[in-house]
């Protein structure tokens, strides 16, 4: 009789608990904010800048913003407009490398930044635009396409395989070399 009873009792002493105890109330968390966001530059230089004083750019595109082609056509035609070379990087949140060329730019390395004068930088997340796009077609990220007024690619291409440690001092000169060449 008294386990019947105890286990009667349980639950109506948890019951108890919660009404004494009210459960703590969890502010409801924010809306989740949209990963995919029109393209702007990730550096201070806004987008519409007087050309002379524009260094370099660095934009992320976002499926948001609409296809590839359209977007690298528009930025292409933004680089043009202000006298800068157009290249799309496509990169991932998980490459080490490309981890490593992200911070040298977010940090703004001297190495870095010379590699970027005169560069007008197109990131893409390989793992939402895909690894197999037209004329776009890549085995190993972080991978670079130079691109032509019209944003295709002008064939010339390099990936985080020519350089050893990813550290500035190996991946700038050589950026910095296929950026200018």
């Amino acid at each position: 009789m008294s386990k019947k009873f105890s286990l009667m009792l349980v639950p109506l002493l948890a019951l108890a608990c919660n009404a004494l105890v009210p459960p703590r109330q969890v502010p409801p968390s924010p809306e989740p904010v949209a990963t995919e966001e029109v393209s702007t530059p990730t550096k201070s230089v806004p987008q519409d800048a007087p050309t002379e004083s524009v260094d370099h750019v660095v934009t992320r595109l976002y499926q948001s913003g609409g296809d590839l082609n359209t977007q690298l056509a528009e930025h292409a035609q933004k680089a043009a407009d202000l006298g800068l070379i157009p290249v799309l990087e496509f990169d991932a949140t998980w490459c080490p490398p490309c981890q490593a060329v992200a911070a040298s730019i977010e940090e703004e390395n001297p190495l870095m930044m010379k590699a970027l004068k005169g560069v007008y930088l197109i990131r893409a997340d390989a793992d939402v635009w895909g690894w197999d796009n037209e004329n776009l077609s890549f085995e190993a990220i972080p991978v670079y396409f130079k691109l032509d007024a019209d944003g295709q690619p002008t064939g010339d291409q390099i990936d985080g395989g020519a350089w050893d440690r990813d550290i500035p001092e190996n991946f700038a000169p050589v950026l910095n070399e296929f950026f200018h060449q």
